[in-house]
């Protein structure tokens, strides 16, 4: 069983040395998004782990783009099944109106691999399923990772984090539960 404690080693693997955005959801259903930078200050820590923060999903060429924004943090991550041993047992199960995955959200220091602070977001329904639908459709296609490699390089030159994240699904994170929080990013109700 891993073990988070603040203060303490990351369990999830070695950050030393890698700075940015990591999103994982494998064989275990388990789902991840790790930021990582050197010298994170504790308002950084704080925008990561608890204040309002947006995520967002937007798929290229077969490769799904997690994108977020915590405050003026932003990043992306390209995210493909093809990367795992088995990626044909990962699924992400329907969600009913009102449930969805939980999303496991990790500040990590990049000089040490020190667990900063974390937190547990439940998604929404509507982005629940739409990372099922969008892993399904990656799933189905061939892998090569030089063109995963080219596409990723390529969607980077064309879009920022923010463009990503304002053209995908997007959650935000944080919304009180009365609130539809895709009402609250379109400004109003649909």
């Amino acid at each position: 069983m891993l073990e988070f404690t603040v203060g303490k080693d990351f369990p999830l693997g070695d950050c030393r040395g890698k700075e940015g955005f990591f999103f994982d959801y494998g064989e275990t259903g388990i789902a991840s998004l790790t930021i990582v930078f050197k010298h994170m200050r504790p308002l950084e820590v704080d925008l990561i782990t608890r204040e309002h923060g947006r995520i967002g999903l937007f798929m290229y060429s077969g490769i799904i783009f997690v994108s977020c924004k915590f405050g003026r943090i932003d990043g992306d991550n390209a995210y493909t099944v093809h990367l795992h041993e088995r990626p044909e047992e990962i699924f992400v199960p329907k969600a009913e109106e009102g449930t969805g995955i939980p999303l496991h959200i990790f500040a990590v220091e990049s000089t040490n691999n020190v667990l900063l602070g974390l937190r547990v977001c439940g998604m929404s329904s509507k982005w629940t399923n739409e990372l099922g639908r969008m892993i399904d459709e990656q799933k189905k296609l061939p892998f090569s990772y030089e063109e995963y490699r080219a596409n990723t390089f390529m969607c980077h030159n064309r879009w920022s984090s923010k463009d990503l994240l304002r053209m995908g699904t997007c959650y935000k994170l944080g919304a009180s539960e009365a609130e539809n929080p895709f009402e609250v990013i379109r400004g109003g109700k649909a």
